[in-house]
């Protein structure tokens, strides 16, 4: 074989392994963007998990905090990398809003209920959750706030099997909102 064969059957090979390269790389990369997959929150203390859709939701890391605090500014229910439905919708307060989160909790669906005010219907249920264990959901519609951002409800819901609590709070009654059945269905991914 002369040089010059020899030279294009190697520039064919390069050319061939580049082209499945590439093809590799962005099939790679669309998979890891599907908007569809689920993206999963954990709790660093206990290595349960849950998850949120991957389209409108984005899980913020382990140091931000969401919190309701009394009127001493101490917070009375908080949740720490918690995944956060559709940030800075409101064009009024873009920094300052959402239509939902959820995350893992230390405190009790009380407390969640004072912090949001109070009044409205409880719901509970027994439930299974991805992992088998037996768990109560916990449900109540509350009135909405005021303001430009604020929804006509919230709903807040919260799944717990012993020490483990998820809490899921969401507007509600206003478009681009959650429906009940996907608050439940999100909470029942829930594997401790």
């Amino acid at each position: 074989m002369t040089r010059s064969r020899v030279a294009v059957v190697l520039a064919v090979v390069a050319v061939v392994a580049v082209l499945v390269t590439a093809a590799v790389a962005v099939a790679t990369y669309v998979r890891d963007d599907d908007p569809e997959a689920a993206l999963v929150v954990t709790d660093p203390r206990s290595g349960a998990s849950f998850e949120v859709p991957g389209e409108s939701w984005e899980v913020r890391g382990p140091r931000s905090r969401i919190y309701y605090a009394d009127d001493g500014g101490r917070p009375t229910a908080e949740v720490s990398g918690a995944a956060v439905f559709r940030d800075g919708y409101c064009a009024d307060q873009p920094g300052d809003s959402n239509r939902g989160f959820a995350g893992f909790t230390d405190q009790a669906f009380e407390a969640w209920r004072e912090s949001l005010g109070g009044a409205g219907e409880e719901h509970r249920e027994r439930v299974v959750l991805a992992d088998g264990t037996d768990a109560t959901l916990r449900w109540v519609r509350l009135p909405g706030g005021s303001g430009p951002c604020a929804a006509a409800g919230v709903e807040l819901a919260m799944v717990s099997a012993g020490d483990l609590r998820v809490v899921l709070v969401a507007d509600a009654g206003a478009d681009g909102t959650l429906e009940h059945e996907e608050i439940v269905r999100i909470l029942r991914t829930t594997a401790s």
